[in-house]
């Protein structure tokens, strides 16, 4: 079997066993057809009639013989009601997250839900209701980036440096990007690489060009931090330093400059403000002073050591 037929098997088997493996039972009980207003006679609390609440939209009938409204979600409620004994029904509270969630997905098993097994929240035991509140009229239980900064704490972080998106602002926010129900990059909303997902805004920068600068073509996070930075315009270090990290420093930025005075071409006098430090000063600053077209272009550079690469124009 091919390497990537394998891979293929793989990635399906993470997908569909915990739909087999450790899902809560829901039974459909005996109860009759309006069974929400049964269980409001003791759970007053947990009403589901607040406007725009889907769970109480769908109400209490079967659906290809299976229960909703209450017992949808909690299982069986018969036994439940003839003892009292809290133990006789399924509580969110008192399972697992995966137990939980994959109560959630006996219906939530397609469109944004549908990776949820192979996203991170899955694998670090993040639950549904963890975000979401099913009885409340607003899905989440707080607005989103707020919800998410309370455990990303790191990104909230990055988020207030000078260089940001503009969460913020209010312009975007942390699902533009993010898929939270699971994906198979990085829980990204794209099914190929980061750069697809990054090219969505910033089209300018995709190409194709003929003179191409390649960490572009690779990833945008070699050079960016899309959460924030305290460099300009997302990046991980201030330039020059990051520019040197792949890219040697031009061998004019060793020479030693003259300090006393000289005597220009057109018969002026002019003295160099930086002294011996001219050559450092004008090389080891900014590199985009010069090369600003950084992301690639069709213009050649017309330098003789960079063979039209320079991507200065």
């Amino acid at each position: 079997m091919k390497k990537n037929s394998l891979e293929k098997l793989v990635v399906l088997a993470l997908f569909i066993l915990p739909f087999f493996l450790g899902a809560p039972e829901v039974v459909p009980s005996d109860l009759s057809e309006d069974a929400n207003q049964a269980c409001l006679e003791c759970h007053a609390d947990f009403s589901l009639e607040d406007v725009g609440n889907i769970h109480h939209r769908i109400r209490s009938f079967e659906v290809k013989g299976n229960k909703t409204g209450c017992e949808a979600c909690h299982g069986s409620g018969q036994e439940h009601m003839e003892e009292g004994d809290p133990e006789k029904i399924f509580s969110f509270n008192k399972a697992t997250s995966d137990e939980a969630s994959q109560a959630c997905l006996t219906c939530h098993q397609s469109m944004q839900a549908a990776d949820w097994n192979l996203g991170d929240h899955a694998f670090s035991d993040v639950s549904c209701t963890e975000c979401h509140a099913i009885h409340n009229e607003k899905s989440l239980v707080k607005p989103d980036p707020e919800l998410c900064m309370d455990c990303h704490t790191e990104i909230k972080m990055k988020v207030n440096f000078p260089s940001h998106h503009p969460l913020r602002e209010g312009k975007m926010n942390c699902s533009s990007c993010h898929a939270h129900h699971g994906s198979l990059i990085q829980n990204l909303k794209t099914t190929e690489r980061l750069n697809d997902l990054c090219f969505k805004c910033h089209a300018d920068k995709q190409g194709p060009f003929i003179f191409e600068h390649a960490p572009v073509l690779e990833d945008c996070s070699i050079c960016h931090d899309s959460h924030g930075s305290v460099a300009d315009n997302l990046l991980k270090q201030n330039e020059p330093f990051l520019c040197l990290q792949c890219h040697e420093s031009h061998f004019h930025a060793g020479r030693l400059g003259l300090e006393e005075p000289r005597t220009l071409p057109v018969g002026m006098t002019s003295l160099n403000p930086f002294g011996t430090e001219g050559w450092r000063v004008a090389f080891l600053t900014k590199c985009s002073q010069c090369h600003f077209k950084v992301h690639g272009t069709d213009l050649p550079s017309q330098t003789v050591p960079s063979y039209g690469r320079g991507i200065i124009r």
